[in-house]
C-alpha cells in the first residue's frame, strides 16, 4: 500500500471520529471507564506490594557475640559487617554495646531483683543487621557462623515471616496478571460492541467499497486508525481521572492510618508510578480499540 493512500486512509479515519460523535463518544466512554477500573486495582495491588515488600525489608539478622569473645574477634565481626555493608549485601545495622543490652535489659524486665548481681560484663554485644536482599539471608547466616566470636545459638532471622511475605507477593503478581488478562477480554467485548454499531451503520458504504474491488486491508485500515484514536484518547482521559481519584484516596487512607496509629502503612505517592500507569493505559487503549475495530468490520467483509 504505497505511503499517499496510508495517509489517504488514516485522514479518513481521523474524520470518521468526528462524523459519528454520538458512537465515538460511546466508544471513549467505554474504554475509559475500563482503564479506569483497571488502573484502581492495578494501583492496589501495587500498593499491597509496595508495602509487603518494605516489610521485608524491616526483617533483621541479630546476633549475638560470645560474652567471652577477645578483642580481635570482636574486630573481626565489626570489619565482616562493614565490608558487606560496603559490598550492599547489608543496607544497614545497629550495634548494641555490652552496657546498652545492660540498659535495654533492665527496662525489659519488670522485677528490679532479676538484675540483681548483674553488671554490663556479663551481658554480649548484638548487631541487628536489615539485607539489601533479604532472600540473602541463608547465605548471609551461614558466613556468620564461621566467625568464631559469634554466639550461633543467638543468630536469628525471621524466616518463616519472609516466606510468608514472599508468597503472599507472589500470589499478588499473579492475580496482576489475571485482572490483566480479564480486563483485556471484557474491554475487547464491549469496545467490539460498541463499534460495531458504528460499522453497521456504515455497512452499505463497505459492501460497495467491496463490490468496486476494494481489498479488505483497505476498507479495514480507517477503521483500525479510529479505534486507536478513540483508544488513545480513552487513555489520557483515564490517566488523568485515575490521578486525581487516587490523589483523594490516598489521602483519606493516609490520614486515617495516621489517626489510628499505623504509620509504617501508607500508600505510595501517584507520581512514582504515573508513567508506567499511562504506558500500560496507552497500550491497553489502543490495542483495544485496534482489535474491537478489526473484529467489529470482520463480518462485514464477507460480501
Amino acid at each position: 500500500m504505497k505511503i499517499r493512500t496510508l495517509r489517504l486512509l488514516a485522514k479518513e479515519g481521523t474524520a470518521n471520529v468526528y462524523k459519528n460523535k454520538l458512537m465515538s463518544f460511546a466508544s471513549l466512554i467505554t474504554i475509559m471507564t475500563t482503564l479506569f477500573v483497571l488502573g484502581l486495582v492495578l494501583l492496589v495491588i501495587v500498593n499491597v506490594i509496595s508495602n509487603l515488600e518494605a516489610k521485608k525489608q524491616d526483617l533483621q539478622v541479630k546476633f549475638y557475640l560470645r560474652v567471652d569473645a577477645s578483642r580481635l574477634e570482636q574486630e573481626e565481626v565489626a570489619m565482616f559487617i562493614e565490608n558487606s555493608r560496603a559490598s550492599g549485601v547489608v543496607s544497614e545495622y545497629q550495634y548494641e554495646s555490652r552496657e546498652q543490652a545492660y540498659e535495654n535489659a533492665k527496662k525489659d524486665l519488670k522485677h528490679e531483683s532479676l538484675m540483681e548481681g548483674l553488671t554490663p560484663d556479663n551481658f554480649a554485644e548484638g548487631y541487628f543487621v536489615s539485607l539489601t536482599d533479604p532472600n540473602d539471608s541463608d547465605q548471609f547466616i551461614a558466613k556468620l557462623k564461621l566467625l568464631s566470636g559469634i554466639d550461633n545459638q543467638w543468630i536469628t532471622y525471621p524466616k518463616d515471616e519472609l516466606e510468608r511475605i514472599t508468597g503472599v507477593v507472589r500470589v499478588f503478581n499473579y492475580a496482576a496478571i489475571f485482572v490483566l488478562a480479564v480486563l483485556m477480554i471484557i474491554s475487547v467485548l464491549l469496545i467490539s460492541n460498541t463499534i460495531r454499531l458504528t460499522v453497521f451503520a456504515r455497512r452499505k458504504e463497505i459492501e460497495i467499497m467491496k463490490y468496486v474491488g476494494a481489498n479488505d486491508w483497505f476498507i479495514r485500515f480507517p477503521f483500525i486508525i479510529e479505534g486507536m484514536i478513540i483508544g488513545l484518547l480513552g487513555a489520557l482521559l483515564s490517566h488523568l481521572l485515575t490521578s486525581q481519584t487516587y490523589g483523594w484516596i490516598k489521602d483519606g487512607l493516609n490520614n486515617l492510618f495516621n489517626s489510628i496509629r499505623i504509620s509504617d502503612l501508607q500508600l505510595i505517592e501517584f507520581d512514582q508510578f504515573a508513567i508506567r500507569i499511562l504506558v500500560v493505559y496507552i497500550i491497553f487503549g489502543t490495542t483495544i480499540g485496534i482489535i474491537g475495530s478489526l473484529m467489529s468490520v470482520k463480518k462485514h467483509l464477507n460480501v
